[in-house]
């Protein structure tokens, strides 16, 4: 995927691009994201082998190209809070099939943030209704998180991403959350959600349009498919207790939630960013 990001908010060298050293702007995990996602003018969903977790080329002298998947993405933002990046892939090798990879990948996230040991850098938080700005949501697939399934593992680990909202009633055992990630599976925009959704909620069309949605879109079999970086709304839909039990991607997409695992890690405030370099 290529994604523009200007050079005040990462420094002095991203990947193989020299950028001019500037102040840092962004100490929060919801702000990097942000920054970042509201400088997209390409950008298309690819997995690559960079340990940044994406591989950036400089454009002009206040943009680059990136290219990444979704853990990519999360693990490139949260790079500069180096003691809570260097936490997540120390643990990334305790997970099967994962220690040999460039950067970790959602089931690695959803499994350090449902283990987090004493001291972490993160905060568990439990339920939807607790979800704020900033959050990393992540989610194993059936196959992956030893979840006890025994067919056919699914493609891929998981989803993650960062979250950029709180809960947005649904109904009593649902809510959706905007998001910024990267997939190349199409998400509810502001105009594909509920009516009721929309009139309760009206500030939110304007908080969407703040990011760029350039992604690409292609129609294959009647299927939609929505390819990079950019922000969209995804369901999720809650069990007794008010954890994650179910998602669905978009408006008439099948609602997943057998055998798929969630967890949600919350950034602590005391962990420094440092501008990476």
């Amino acid at each position: 995927m290529t994604t523009y990001l200007k050079a005040a908010l990462f420094g002095a060298v991203i990947g193989t691009a020299a950028l001019p050293a500037m102040a840092q702007t962004a100490t929060t995990m919801e702000s990097v994201t942000s920054a970042t996602a509201k400088t997209v003018a390409q950008t298309s969903y690819a997995y690559v082998t960079s340990t940044t977790g994406a591989d950036v080329t400089q454009k002009t002298s206040d943009t680059i190209s990136i290219t990444t998947d979704c853990s990519g993405w999360v693990s490139y933002n949260l790079r500069g809070f180096t003691t809570a990046y260097q936490d997540v892939q120390a643990y990334q090798t305790k997970v099967s099939g994962e220690a040999g990879k460039p950067f970790p990948r959602a089931d690695v996230y959803r499994q350090y943030f449902a283990n987090l040991p004493a001291g972490a850098s993160f905060t568990q938080i439990q339920k939807l209704s607790d979800i704020q700005p900033g959050d990393i949501l992540a989610w194993c697939l059936p196959g992956y998180c030893d979840n006890g399934y025994t067919g056919t593992p699914a493609t891929d680990t998981g989803h993650v991403m960062v979250v950029m909202s709180a809960p947005i009633t649904n109904d009593a055992n649902s809510a959706f959350l905007m998001v910024l990630d990267s997939s190349t599976v199409t998400h509810y925009s502001f105009e594909t959600l509920p009516a009721a959704v929309q009139t309760a909620n009206p500030g939110l069309a304007a908080t969407f349009s703040q990011y760029p949605d350039v992604r690409v879109q292609t129609l294959s079999d009647g299927k939609l498919s929505t390819n990079g970086v950019g922000p969209g709304f995804i369901l999720f839909g809650t069990n007794s207790d008010g954890a994650i039990s179910s998602f669905q991607f978009g408006p008439g997409d099948t609602v997943h939630s057998a055998n798929i695992l969630f967890a949600i890690g919350r950034l602590n405030p005391n962990v420094a960013y440092t501008v990476p370099q």
